[in-house]
């Protein structure tokens, strides 16, 4: 994997969580952020750039995606810089040795696979495909193992692109165990967090790093839906909170910085605004919390809105006020629409995606391994290097 965003170490953690909940104590997993780690310098400072590349570089971002996406990158550029970084992931696979190689990044995957073939290991390749909906070329790579996709869209896509239908199966967002466990009783969680039981919850955020106008939308909701409360999550930008913290909230607001408790929030809430990030949604998914996206990262992010859309699991909106409005709309009595997007979103939920995407690596390490037959049975050590 790589640190480009943090959608991919999160898939990689829950596909890890997964595994050793599966089988305790039988497997090495280890995660790499081998783009930072593994290649040589200035090559390794590129993921660094992923934060501006998504902000004020989002001009940059679109030219580099769309023109990587058109000119097939893995046939014309990647052969050209794969000289250049591919000693130093060599030899990490020889070191290792693991006896499986997941890849949870587009970058990972034509270059993961000749990594493997420097280092001289035959051993499995599974490419879980982060993306919800708008799948980059770079994903597909029909070389691999298996190709493992969270929608139907995605798996048509890797499909027409070139794998074959046989490779590529549907297993949803690798997401954490703990929304497994979401509480659906929304007064019983409220009182556990301190919230007031009787006040619908709004539940506001833009990822771990607090994207875009959070600020803004929390405070034209406080203002517009005077019968609310406000659950707000600023991840790890400490600006955001400060802002938070000193405003004056017309309605009852609860700040949160980076947390680990995300299941119980969105247990807790009814109305979860947010950026189309494809593990936040699932997760809202889980929760069978309708969605109000207010941003998505070009391209990639795209198709995760119309996804919201076209199951009618929520709305698409930009302008705060305009969010506040479909807010106020939505938690009126008389409206049953709320009630609808959340039946709408639960039946888009995959809570157990983990679970099946590290059953199915596991099982193709019991089928690569001698001694297959014993080898869930033995209390033997396996390596997995996602």
């Amino acid at each position: 994997m790589s640190d480009t965003g943090g959608g991919h170490r999160a898939a990689a953690q829950a596909i890890e969580e997964a595994t050793h909940y599966l089988y305790p104590n039988m497997f090495d997993i280890l995660i790499e952020d081998i783009w930072k780690r593994r290649t040589p310098w200035p090559i390794n400072k590129i993921p660094n750039s992923y934060a501006w590349l998504t902000g004020p570089g989002l001009p940059v971002w679109k030219f580099m995606w769309s023109s990587s996406a058109l000119l097939k990158a893995h046939k014309l550029v990647l052969p050209s810089i794969s000289p250049v970084i591919e000693r130093k992931a060599v030899r990490y696979l020889k070191l290792v040795q693991p006896d499986i190689v997941v890849s949870v990044h587009p970058f990972m995957n034509h270059l993961g696979l000749k990594w493997l073939q420097g280092a001289e290991l035959d051993i499995p390749f599974v490419t879980v495909v982060t993306d919800m909906v708008t799948i980059h070329p770079l994903w597909i790579c029909p070389r691999v193992t298996r190709c493992l996709v969270s929608t139907e869209a995605a798996r048509d896509y890797v499909i027409k692109g070139g794998m074959a239908p046989g490779q590529v199966e549907i297993c949803g967002q690798p997401i954490g165990l703990q929304f497994t466990k979401i509480i659906k009783d929304k007064k019983s969680v409220r009182q556990k967090l301190g919230l007031n039981l009787n006040r619908p919850a709004v539940m506001i955020m833009g990822g771990g790093e607090g994207f875009g106008r959070i600020y803004d939308i929390a405070r034209a909701v406080a203002r517009s839906v005077p019968q609310a409360q406000l659950l707000i999550i600023s991840g790890r930008n400490r600006p955001l909170k400060v802002q938070l913290e000193a405003a004056n909230w017309e309605i009852p607001t609860h700040i949160y910085g980076f947390v680990s408790n995300v299941p119980e929030l969105m247990g807790a809430a009814d109305i979860l605004i947010t950026k189309a990030g494809p593990g936040t949604m699932s997760e809202a998914f889980v929760a069978g919390l309708p969605i109000i996206v207010f941003g998505y990262i070009p391209w990639q992010e795209w198709g995760n809105v119309t996804y919201v859309q076209e199951h009618r699991a929520g709305a698409y909106s930009q302008t705060p006020q305009e969010i506040a409005e479909l807010v106020l709309r939505w938690l009126d009595p008389e409206n049953d629409l709320l009630q609808k997007m959340a039946v709408n979103a639960s039946k888009l939920a995959r809570p157990n995606a983990s679970l099946m995407i590290a059953e199915k690596i596991c099982s193709l390490i019991r089928d690569n391994c001698p001694g297959q037959q014993r080898y869930l049975a033995a209390p033997k050590s396996r390596r997995v290097s996602v």
